[in-house]
């Protein structure tokens, strides 16, 4: 049976760390949602157009058809570009196209990075321990754990200076959300799955702690002046996982601390974490109701029942949300811009939502 998260961390050996010391989650008031010093959830809160790119080219190619015809959607927030950590490593040329992308609609820019099958080639040079998965079964996934259990340094090594360049871009460039990435496999969410589980050294304590330690390092580098996210779904079970990471982040960082956004990245018809089953989901839905700011990506590309998506998203008092380009061009895109006005308004009118 799996132990409870604190039990776990008590045996070892990991003392509760003080609250750090950054501002807290406002409650509801008035404001203008474009404040000309906006906090943290002021600057974040709203609607957000998401697409994957894995070059130059490719977003060069989709941003006539795609990503600018959605920026021009009235009451967008913001351009949210995802992109693989080996198409930025050496050179964050293709953040800075995104970020003037953004800059040329009047919208807000945040960055994520994949690790998983996108980490470089450089990191497994220095011996970083992984499997083989992905597409074809062929390609490098970094593991949470060596062999003997203990912790995979070289990928935390190397992690730790990239998000620290990375922070430091989005600093200069006046990005207020920074996306990370777990371990992962395909994408940037949590991987839970039958692969990492078969390997030698695996313990769930093992691979909680791994990415116990990757919430550590975004919040090392984060602050009033720039959040950072991760994602408590993807490939599991995770169920029990994602309830112990929000654990985690309270008590590092006390309640509804808007330096740190978990996310789900299931919202769509069946709820939000994209889980195979209404048990599950359930299950997953026990981290709304812990003190921890959220946002929400939708689960797909796709032409949704978008009252009833955004319902939920008021619902669970998510600050924002992440919506596929494409889905900008789909037949029901009036709806969907009138949700999203709709979702402004409520910003403006009461504030950014936030935990109770």
């Amino acid at each position: 049976m799996i132990r409870s998260f604190l039990v776990l961390f008590a045996s070892a050996g990991i003392a509760a760390v003080p609250s750090v010391a950054h501002g807290r989650c406002p409650a509801e008031s008035s404001g203008e949602l474009h404040a000309a010093e906006p906090t943290s959830t002021e600057a974040i809160a709203g609607t957000w157009v998401l697409q994957q790119v894995t070059d130059q080219a490719e977003l060069d190619r989709l941003l006539p058809k795609t990503i600018g015809p959605a920026l021009k959607t009235p009451h967008i927030r913001g351009f949210s570009l995802r992109v693989p950590w080996k198409a930025i490593d050496q050179d964050f040329g293709l953040l800075e196209a995104g970020w003037k992308i953004a800059r040329d609609h009047g919208v807000s820019y945040s960055v994520r990075f994949m690790a998983g099958r996108h980490t470089p080639a450089g990191v497994f040079d220095r011996e970083c321990r992984f499997y083989l998965g992905g597409r074809g079964g062929r390609e490098k996934i970094p593991m949470p754990f060596m062999e003997d259990g203990s912790p995979n340094t070289v990928f935390e090594k190397e992690y730790d200076a990239f998000v620290a360049r990375l922070a430091a871009w989005c600093r200069a460039h006046d990005v207020r959300l920074l996306h990370l990435a777990w371990y992962g496999q395909d994408w940037a969410e949590l991987n839970h799955g039958k692969e990492v589980r078969s390997q030698a050294g695996y313990r769930y304590e093992n691979w909680l702690r791994a990415h116990v330690r990757l919430i550590d390092v975004g919040l090392r580098y984060a602050g009033e002046d720039l959040a950072v996210e991760l994602p408590f779904s993807g490939y599991g079970p995770l169920t029990e996982a994602a309830v112990a990471l929000a654990d985690h982040v309270v008590q590092r960082i006390g309640p509804s601390n808007p330096i740190f956004f978990c996310q789900a990245n299931g919202w769509g018809p069946k709820g939000d974490w994209g889980a195979p089953t209404a048990q599950v989901e359930a299950a997953f839905d026990r981290v709304w109701r812990k003190p921890i700011c959220r946002g929400q990506q939708a689960i797909q590309p796709g032409d949704y029942d978008w009252p009833n998506l955004f319902e939920k998203l008021v619902a669970n008092r998510a600050t924002y949300c992440e919506i596929y380009a494409p889905s900008f061009t789909r037949q029901h895109k009036a709806e969907l811009a009138r949700e999203i006005q709709k979702f402004a308004d409520h910003i403006r009118a009461r504030g950014p939502l936030v935990p109770k």
